[in-house]
């Protein structure tokens, strides 16, 4: 039988499905169409052709559709590959996170239990226990010289701690915070602890971001430096119950005194650990001597809501201040002998310095007037300066202790004494 030319109608159709050869199910359609082309072009029944080319558009909508529904999984599956890659992006940098707060763990914490351990083995038993706090008081020798065989007194380089600030914490945590904890600084003369700031979880310091500076309660006697003094630093912020507190900042940090240090410095100190930056700001006093400050006092009345400071400056810095007393409720609180309980009363100042003692009563705001009184006094070798002080009507007497150091380590044990 002779093949005759194909219904221009049935080429195109078998035109469009070739184009479309290369989707999945197109080679079985196209097949279907060009037998129905031949049975038409062989006097096929032209029913069966119309069926043939029907089920061949049935064949091409069902192709459609599994192309719709490839694209649509297609899609889906990119999308969850997105999600997967974002994922995976996320995940890694919270490790990279974790692997640098980890980092930082591990360096302060490291450095701070290596220090615990060098403490341990080299003065355990002379200076008793790693956290026992020193047995030397103020005013060692303000009424009795120190004996000979403690060699000759010394006009010592001492610290003066101005202030410990809390700089900067981490994003995890949300001012104002609950702190608590204990900074330390350490000499020669025992290789305790000297505490300056000490608070334990039932009586936290609340630290607001407008004033981020804890409330120093000490040292309780002269800081001595020869190499090194450190401060040691253990602070945490309470959580709604202990399990969730968390540790703020834990290191020691060391400072070395120089023989060619000649003349009074201020030094400023940023160190960060754990979750926070701390800046510590503190003066390094050359050739000093012992300053024990106390205020009685006498009478008349503080000016009625104004708050209180009594601060304490060496000449040689006289822009930096010891706060030792701080009140803002306008009360100044006096016990039964009429001594003022001051929170700080030790500072250090050089032998041919001065030492400032002033009292300031301030209002709340810039157009409150208050009141202010300095007096000066001229360091010793040992014994007491006094003087009276007035803010209104309030009278006060301003006493200094002077007392010098030895080049002797004070061991709790008086047989192991070691003269320097």
């Amino acid at each position: 039988m002779k093949t005759q030319a194909i219904d221009p109608e049935v080429e195109e159709l078998i035109a469009e499905a070739r184009k479309e050869s290369a989707m999945a199910g197109e080679r079985e359609r196209i097949k279907m169409l060009e037998d129905a082309a031949q049975g038409r072009t062989n006097a096929m029944d032209p029913k069966e052709v119309r069926r043939k080319t029907m089920e061949a558009e049935e064949m091409k909508q069902l192709n459609t559709l599994k192309r719709k529904d490839a694209q649509v999984t297609a899609n889906k599956l990119e999308a969850s590959e997105m999600f997967d890659e974002k994922r995976a992006k996320s995940m890694a940098g919270a490790k990279a996170v974790k692997a640098k707060e980890d980092m930082r763990i591990d360096d302060s914490y490291d450095e701070a239990c290596m220090y615990r351990h060098e403490w341990e083995e080299l003065w355990a038993g002379t200076f008793g226990c790693f956290e026992d706090t020193t047995l030397i008081p103020s005013m060692h020798y303000t009424d009795k010289p120190p004996a000979s065989e403690l060699s000759v007194c010394s006009y010592m380089h001492t610290l003066n701690v101005f202030s410990v600030k809390l700089a900067g914490i981490d994003d995890s945590l949300r001012w104002p915070l609950h702190v608590f904890g204990i900074v330390a600084a350490r000499d020669y003369l025992d290789h305790n602890r000297n505490i300056i700031f000490l608070r334990d979880r039932d009586n936290c310091q609340i630290i607001h971001q407008k004033d981020p500076y804890l409330e120093l309660t000490g040292p309780t006697r002269g800081v001595v430096v020869v190499d090194p003094t450190e401060f040691e630093v253990k602070l945490k912020v309470k959580g709604s119950t202990e399990s969730e507190d968390r540790d703020l900042s834990f290191l020691i940090t060391r400072y070395n005194c120089y023989d060619s240090e000649n003349r009074s410095r201020v030094i400023n100190r940023v160190m960060t650990s754990l979750l926070s930056t701390l800046e510590l700001t503190f003066g390094h006093i050359v050739r000093s001597v012992e300053a024990t400050i106390s205020v009685r006092f006498i009478g008349g009345t503080w000016p009625d809501g104004f708050r209180g400071v009594f601060t304490a400056s060496t000449a040689s810095i006289h822009h930096m201040k010891v706060t030792l007393l701080g009140f803002r409720d306008g009360k100044l609180r006096v016990d039964s002998c009429g001594m003022i309980a001051l929170s700080r009363d030790v500072a250090c100042v050089e032998l041919d310095g001065k030492l400032k003692v002033s009292v300031a009563a301030r209002g709340e705001d810039k157009e409150a007037v208050g009141e202010s009184a300095d007096m000066v006094f001229t360091p010793k070798k040992a014994g007491r300066s006094c003087g009276i002080m007035k803010i209104g009507s309030c009278e006060m007497e301003v006493t200094v202790a002077w007392s010098v150091f030895t080049g002797c380590m004070f061991a709790r044990d008086p047989s192991a004494c070691l003269a320097v």
